[in-house]
């Protein structure tokens, strides 16, 4: 029982380096328009190891210029992110609403965000960009097609058939939400 204590002790220095570098990361929301591809895309993108995220984060607002929103603030107040774009004979309004993080677990060690998307001032999709806690999935990209008057999210969650959700704006009158935490495209309910 003494030597497994000794040998322990002498593992301790080696694994330590290990341990206390594995989980340096910080993640943040691309939102690019490609006027050339007639397309919008916002993106959840992750920077690993020390090099990188220290340079992100001290020039997160040279990046935020560019369209890269910073996700991972600790204790940071909340952000509100619009965007309008004029593509194709239609306006695109994206609304990027980050959260940053603001504890330790139950969902208050990840940031909170969401996006909602109105083509044309009519919304057409609201649902979270990145990693949600409240219905364990991820929403890694969403694609607005503007020729195409479409919307396209790629999300991935504990169960394997998780396929993109589509939405044709000019076939039919439909939202992307979502739903009993599944992204759904679904009627829009008329204001009475």
């Amino acid at each position: 029982m003494k030597n497994i204590k000794i040998a322990c002790l002498l593992l301790i220095p080696f694994l330590y380096p290990a341990i206390s570098q594995a989980d340096y990361f910080t993640k943040y929301i691309w939102y690019r328009a490609e006027h050339e591809f007639s397309r919008i895309v916002i993106t959840e993108e992750t920077i690993r190891g020390h090099r990188g995220v220290d340079q992100f984060v001290a020039k997160a607002k040279e990046y935020k210029k560019v369209g890269k929103y910073h996700t991972y603030g600790h204790g940071k107040p909340q952000k509100k992110i619009t965007k309008v774009e004029k593509m194709d004979g239609h306006e695109i309004k994206t609304e990027l609403l980050i959260k940053p993080p603001s504890g330790n677990g139950q969902g208050s060690a990840v940031p909170w965000c969401s996006i909602r998307v109105f083509f044309d001032g009519e919304l057409k999709l609201e649902c979270p960009i990145g990693y949600s806690y409240e219905h364990s999935m991820t929403v890694a990209k969403v694609i607005i097609h503007a020729d195409d008057a479409a919307a396209e999210v790629i999300h991935y969650n504990d169960t394997p058939s998780s396929e993109p959700v589509f939405n044709s704006f000019n076939i039919s009158k439909e939202i992307i939400v979502i739903e009993k935490d599944k992204l759904i495209s679904k009627p829009i309910k008329k204001n009475k």
